[in-house]
């Protein structure tokens, strides 16, 4: 049970009432109450960071019978998975989220939670939608290529789904396909990993696969993955993604919670971990961390409240993570990467249409567009609450040029693009449309970015980090931040009392 008081959800787990006991007992029969208590502020860990990972942490940390504490700086919980409603009570997101299969710490949290079920998996099928002229293999309308993932084991439905290709890949690229990811469909993670050095471009064009297939096929997959056009993204970066999904059958297959992130996964997660004995405060920006004889004693928000602790979770995105850490300990080669990692912007698009536009319901990449990677929620999630037509969320990347740009130049120009693929896109059609700016949302995976990213000890013994930069074997993700918060909440288990 719990509740919502002064900016904090408090558990109803209960103190020793000192007071009370000092009336009728000893000072000397009081004294295993006092240390007791005593005991239970000092072992608290706090979590600077109500995202994903720190509502993760906060769980995995009240499940192990450790008192937590969560800071979120801002009014809702969430960080990249926050949503809220605008003021027509419409959803608004932080970003476009599918929930894929291979996802495997994540989907054991939401199992773990109880809200498995919010999950709305779509056909085991990836579609590309491609502009006219895209490509001089097709003249004059829109292409929709269908991947098509058969009921075999990985990576042989994914090697099927490209064959039936017939507009992406020729007959001579499909071979070519075959032979240049070859060490990565057979779920090679370490030969992925010496590839950070150079960009997947570069590597692409090494292993002779052909411009056609990069432009069409791997050039949203990258926006999709980092924001990050593939001329810039290390090969390493997409090629863990390409290793991992060909690693299991259901690994590629995507799914859309039932509703917005706020009701169906954030506020879940959140009363679950209240519910185990965390405790989680919103409007409590931390400006400083605090130390005293070689370890972190705690935390001085911006309006100069203190909070104390036995241990650290640093859970925010890296370039606050950066801001909070003492300078001289980002010279230290365990966080030296928290100072020199750069963070991609994004623009989350939101477009109301008074009717359906798209047929298609599941995840679609779009080569060659501002709209890379987009979705109707309003057809695959009726948690939305848009039943006039298709609500489009849209992952506009790359935005490095947009992120200043007013709304209407930014509007006008996905929906150009969105009116290429779907000719019913039209402004007559169009109710409404909202942009969610990030100007740093991610870290970028730019080549070299894999050695900088940190674990998650730092060079001070009880403070640890956490969130989807950190290096935990996987890209910047939900799954990411999920598999960071089980290494923060792990070493501050193992770390001494």
């Amino acid at each position: 049970m719990t509740m919502l008081h002064r900016n904090a959800f408090f558990n109803t787990r209960k103190l020793p009432n000192i007071a009370e006991d000092a009336c009728c007992r000893s000072v000397e029969d009081l004294r295993p109450t006092l240390l007791c208590s005593l005991k239970f502020i000092l072992r608290e860990t706090i979590i600077v960071g109500g995202g994903p990972a720190g509502l993760a942490a906060a769980t995995f940390l009240a499940e192990a019978g450790r008192p937590c504490r969560v800071l979120e700086k801002r009014d809702i919980l969430g960080g990249k998975l926050s949503s809220w409603r605008d003021k027509d009570g419409d959803w608004l997101e932080s970003g476009l989220h599918a929930f894929f299969g291979g996802y495997s710490n994540l989907h054991a949290l939401l199992e773990k939670v109880g809200i498995a079920g919010n999950v709305l998996w779509q056909p085991h099928t990836l579609t590309w939608a491609m502009p006219p002229n895209f490509s001089p293999r097709w003249n004059g309308a829109a292409v929709f290529e269908e991947f098509h993932f058969a009921d075999l084991p990985a990576p042989l439905n994914g090697v099927g789904a490209v064959l039936s290709a017939r507009y992406i890949f020729n007959s001579m690229e499909k071979v070519l396909f075959a032979k240049g990811t070859l060490p990565v469909l057979t779920g090679d993670q370490r030969y992925a990993e010496r590839q950070d050095s150079m960009t997947y471009a570069d590597w692409h064009r090494k292993r002779g696969m052909t411009e056609h297939m990069l432009q069409t096929f791997f050039a949203p997959m990258a926006l999709a993955l980092n924001f990050t056009p593939v001329e810039q993204i290390s090969a390493e970066a997409l090629l863990r993604v390409m290793a991992y999904f060909a690693s299991s059958k259901n690994a590629s297959r995507a799914g859309f919670l039932n509703g917005p992130p706020s009701e169906k996964f954030v506020a879940p997660l959140a009363g679950h971990a209240c519910a185990a004995g965390a405790v989680i405060e919103v409007t409590a920006p931390v400006g400083e961390l605090l130390f005293s004889e070689g370890r972190c004693t705690g935390v001085r928000t911006r309006d100069g409240r203190e909070f104390g602790g036995d241990s650290v979770i640093l859970a925010t995105p890296v370039h606050d993570a950066a801001k909070l850490l003492p300078v001289e300990m980002l010279r230290d080669p365990l966080v030296e990467g928290v100072g020199k990692l750069e963070s991609s912007p994004v623009i989350n698009g939101h477009f109301w249409f008074d009717c359906m536009i798209s047929p298609y319901t599941n995840l679609m990449f779009s080569p060659g567009t501002l709209l890379p990677v987009h979705a109707d929620l309003g057809q695959a999630s009726q948690g939305y609450e848009w039943s006039k037509g298709s609500f489009i969320e849209v992952c506009i990347a790359p935005a490095d040029a947009l992120i200043s740009a007013d709304d209407d130049t930014v509007i006008e120009r996905v929906l150009r693009d969105m009116r290429s693929l779907y000719p019913r896109a039209t402004r007559e059609h169009l109710v409404k449309a909202k942009l969610v700016r990030i100007p740093k949302s991610v870290y970028r995976a730019s080549p070299g970015a894999e050695r900088l990213r940190p674990g998650a000890k730092t060079p001070v013994g009880n403070l640890f980090l956490a969130g989807c930069y950190t290096n935990h074997g996987f890209p910047a993700s939900i799954e990411g931040a999920v598999r960071s918060a089980r290494a923060a909440a792990d070493a501050v288990l193992a770390s001494p009392g």
